[in-house]
């Protein structure tokens, strides 16, 4: 999982460049906003466009957040990088290609072993970006994780078909294959228990996002 390879970087650099906890706050507010807008065109994007170049774009904005990271050395390219966030859903985009590749009977396993995958990922990348930012620095720590992304990127490429879903649904007459319409988003939030999942996805990721981590020397 290349993004929590610098998922405890942003402090530091926050610190570095002078931002006390209110500035770094609002960095924080400001990643939340931007995947909070995304969610909805990430999924719409995947709708039109199918799982796998959904999570191909998620990767393809992982390189960019991270090579944007290796030169953010001011206040304004720190909030420039976070800007791919829009597009960064990667646990989303891989549950899409799991749920149509997989049979009915055996998604629920699928799925666990996917989250499983994660965790482990979560818990290497975190290590192992300490370790390269502390032996070669952060910007070659950052460089790696964007070699990362990349690599990534060709393995969802090579080894993920191009149509997942084994069955297509004809498409509503009418209806547009625009990613950005808002009419179509409107109606999927209508669906059952949509709008009450995206509330609690909200509410329970407010406290992660108002207390950030320290930046105080």
């Amino acid at each position: 999982y290349i993004k929590s390879v610098f998922n405890y970087y942003s402090p530091y650099l926050a610190r570095r460049l002078g931002f006390d906890t209110i500035w770094f706050g609002y960095l924080q507010t400001t990643v939340g906003v931007i995947q909070l807008l995304g969610g909805p065109i990430y999924g719409r994007f995947a709708d039109v466009f199918g799982a796998r170049a959904a999570l191909s774009v998620s990767c393809l904005a992982s390189v960019v957040y991270f090579l944007l990271l290796t030169v953010a050395d001011n206040t304004f390219m720190l909030f420039v990088h976070k800007l791919p966030a829009v597009f960064m859903h990667g646990l989303p985009g891989a549950q899409m290609v799991v749920a149509d590749l997989s049979e009915n009977e055996k998604r629920a396993d699928a799925l666990g072993k996917l989250g499983l995958c994660f965790g482990i990922g979560m818990i290497a990348g975190s290590s192992l970006g300490g370790t390269l930012s502390t032996r070669f620095g952060e910007k070659f720590a950052a460089s790696f994780a964007a070699v990362g992304s990349f690599v990534s990127l060709l393995l969802v490429l090579n080894f993920i078909p191009k149509q997942t879903k084994i069955q297509t649904m004809p498409e509503k007459k009418g209806s547009s294959n625009s990613v950005f319409n808002v009419g179509e988003i409107t109606r999927l939030m209508k669906f059952p228990g949509v709008a009450k999942t995206f509330t609690v996805k909200i509410i329970s990721g407010l406290p992660k996002k108002s207390v950030p981590t320290s930046v105080s020397s």
